[in-house]
C-alpha cells in the first residue's frame, strides 16, 4: 500500500515538473516572439523614417527650383539630379527616384470632351497598335464619369492594354500641358502629330539639355496646344531598408502658389513593406488635393 502511494506521489511530481518545464518554454518562446516583433517594428519605423526623409529631399529640391528656375523644368536641374542610387548608411540603405507626371499625355484632359485631346489619344492608340475601340472606351468613360485616379477605374481596359498605355499616359489632378523637356520622343510625336519634328526636337534636347520656344519655332511648330516647358506634378518613389525589412513609399507631389506663397505639397502617399517575415505597414489615408 505504501509503495502504491509513493508511486502516485512520484507521478504527481513528474507531472508538476513537466507542466513547469512547459510553462518555462512557453514563457521563453513568447518572450522571443515579442522581442522579434519589437525588433521588426523598430526596423520598420526606421525604414519608414528614411523613406520619408528621401521624399522630403525631393520636396525641398522642387521648392527651391520654383525660386531659382521657374521658367523651365528639365532633367539636368537639381530636382532631377536629387534622385539617388542606393546609398548605404550605418542604419540601413535608401534610394529615391523622381519622374515628371507631365512627361506623359494626361488622359483626364479628355473629360472636357475637347476634340484636340481626342485626336491626340487616337494618334497614341495608333502608335501603340491598340484596337480603335480602346480610344472610344477611354473617351466614353471620362466624358460620362469624369477624371480618374487609376487606369483600373476604366473597366473596359484589360490588364495588357493598361500596361501598354502606362508609360505614355498620366492621370493628373489638375489640367497641365505635356512638358517637352521631359517627355519621350513617342509622346512628343503624338502631341505634335509629327514624328520627324519630335525626332529633331529630341536631338536638340540631347545636345542642349532642354528646349525653348525658339527651338519649337525652328522646327516649324507654331501652335503649342497642350505643349509646355514646365511641370507642377511629380511622382517620387523612395525605398529604404533596415535590418532586412524594406519599405517602399510612393508619393505624388504638387507644386503651386497660394496667396503669393510657393509650396510643394504631398497630395498622395502610400507605403508598402516586404522582407523576411515582414508585417505589412498600415498605410495612411491619401492626401486630397
Amino acid at each position: 500500500m505504501r509503495a502504491r502511494e509513493d508511486g502516485v506521489i512520484l507521478i504527481n511530481v513528474l507531472v508538476a515538473l513537466a507542466l513547469g518545464a512547459a510553462i518555462v518554454v512557453l514563457m521563453f518562446t513568447s518572450q522571443e516572439n515579442l522581442m522579434d516583433r519589437t525588433r521588426r517594428a523598430a526596423a520598420a519605423t526606421q525604414a519608414e523614417a528614411l523613406a520619408l526623409g528621401a521624399e522630403a529631399s525631393l520636396v525641398a529640391a522642387l521648392r527651391r527650383d520654383m525660386e531659382v528656375a521657374p521658367e523651365t523644368d528639365h532633367m539636368e536641374e537639381a530636382w532631377a539630379l536629387a534622385a539617388q542610387e542606393e546609398v548605404q548608411l550605418e542604419t540601413g540603405s535608401f534610394s529615391v527616384t523622381v519622374s515628371d507626371a507631365q512627361a506623359r499625355f494626361d488622359l483626364n484632359a479628355l473629360a472636357a470632351g475637347r476634340l484636340l485631346q481626342q485626336q491626340t489619344l487616337a494618334r497614341l492608340i495608333t502608335v501603340l497598335e491598340l484596337p480603335d475601340r480602346v480610344a472610344l472606351d477611354i473617351n466614353d468613360h471620362l466624358i460620362r464619369r469624369g477624371p480618374v485616379r487609376d487606369l483600373a477605374e476604366i473597366e473596359a481596359l484589360d490588364a495588357p492594354t493598361r500596361a501598354a498605355l502606362a508609360p505614355y499616359v498620366s492621370l493628373l489632378p489638375q489640367t497641365g500641358d505635356v512638358n517637352v523637356n521631359t517627355a519621350s520622343e513617342v509622346v512628343i510625336a503624338v502631341m505634335l502629330g509629327s514624328p520627324s519634328a519630335a525626332r529633331q526636337l529630341v536631338k536638340r534636347r540631347e545636345v542642349a539639355g532642354f528646349l525653348t520656344k525658339g527651338d519649337l519655332t525652328d522646327a516649324g511648330i507654331v501652335a503649342l496646344n497642350g505643349i509646355g516647358f514646365t511641370s507642377v506634378v511629380y511622382d517620387v518613389e523612395s525605398r529604404a531598408e533596415v535590418d532586412g525589412l524594406a519599405v517602399s513609399l510612393t508619393s505624388r507631389l504638387l507644386r503651386r502658389t497660394v496667396l503669393g506663397q510657393k509650396e510643394v505639397r504631398v497630395i498622395a502617399r502610400s507605403f508598402s513593406s516586404h522582407g523576411v517575415d515582414a508585417d505589412p505597414l498600415p498605410a495612411p489615408p491619401p492626401f486630397r488635393p
